[in-house]
């Protein structure tokens, strides 16, 4: 699989902060991949795991696993490793084995085919977004023996996915907001929160939620209302805000959080595959 020989334990500094939240056992982590009509769609993507591990060995499990920074395992023109543990992640903790692209996208996708397509013209979308089918494997020969085996090892170890969802931002949808006077970081956060309420619904208990920060911005209060009329404000740093959710749990935006939560680094690599 996408396993990086190169990476290092976490730092005790991200053990304490894991360590500090490890009664809770779902965990959400969102991160948003693409440059919106620059090189096509936006994606925002998020994982729901449950994690009965210990916070260091959640830690340890993933990087065994190979989940790390999807900005140093994944690279235009060299997507098969990310592929082949993606699809086995899929198939191994979820038991969906998609044969195309479509199969994929109907499967993760939050929004449904006719929200997708509600403001394009009439026969444009077809012909713009999904003119051609895509069987998988697409990059590689599929799911290979190690990337099936550490998919195994990381859910013996206590850290299963449960579910994987996206948000699809066309530059269609891109362009209708800019009308409106609403930025593409705008619609990014507005599909994060989607998503945690989304994700939430199929956790049984209050859960962690950790964002890749948006656009840089430090304070999410009165986004939070999205989610919850009351949200109580932990922390705004340039590094991380964070706000507790009654009902929800705690939700976190930070700094390179795909290079340090491994939910977040799950729901990225998911993402950069997916677009």
């Amino acid at each position: 699989g996408a396993r990086p020989e190169h990476r290092e334990r976490q730092p005790r500094t991200h053990r304490r902060l894991l360590g500090a939240v490890s009664a809770l056992s779902f965990r959400i982590g969102i991160d948003e991949n693409g440059l919106g009509p620059r090189l096509g769609p936006m994606l925002v993507t998020g994982v729901l795991l449950r994690v009965t591990a210990s916070a260091g060995d959640f830690l340890d499990a993933a990087r065994d696993a190979g989940i790390g920074d999807s900005k140093s395992l994944c690279a235009h023109g060299d997507m098969a490793a990310v592929e082949s543990f993606v699809l086995a992640m899929l198939a191994e903790h979820l038991g969906h084995a998609p044969a195309s692209l479509d199969a994929l996208y109907s499967h993760v996708s939050l929004l449904d085919d006719k929200a997708l397509r509600d403001l394009c013209p009439e026969g444009e979308a077809p012909r713009a977004c999904f003119a051609e089918a895509v069987a998988l494997p697409a990059f590689g020969e599929g799911i290979s023996a190690d990337s099936r085996k550490s998919a195994r090892a990381l859910g013996d170890a206590g850290v299963r996915l449960v579910a994987a969802r996206s948000v699809t931002v066309c530059a269609r949808r891109l362009n209708v907001a800019r009308e409106a006077g609403r930025s593409r970081f705008d619609l990014d956060l507005d599909a994060m929160l989607d998503l945690v309420v989304a994700l939430r619904a199929q956790a049984h208990e209050e859960l962690r939620v950790v964002c890749g920060k948006v656009g840089g911005r430090k304070a999410y209060a009165a986004a939070m209302t999205r989610v919850h009329p009351l949200p109580e404000t932990l922390e705004e740093t340039p590094a991380r805000s964070a706000y507790r959710l009654r009902g929800v749990g705690e939700v976190a935006f930070a700094r390179d959080a795909d290079a340090s939560d491994p939910a977040v680094a799950l729901a990225s690599l998911v993402g950069k595959y997916l677009r």
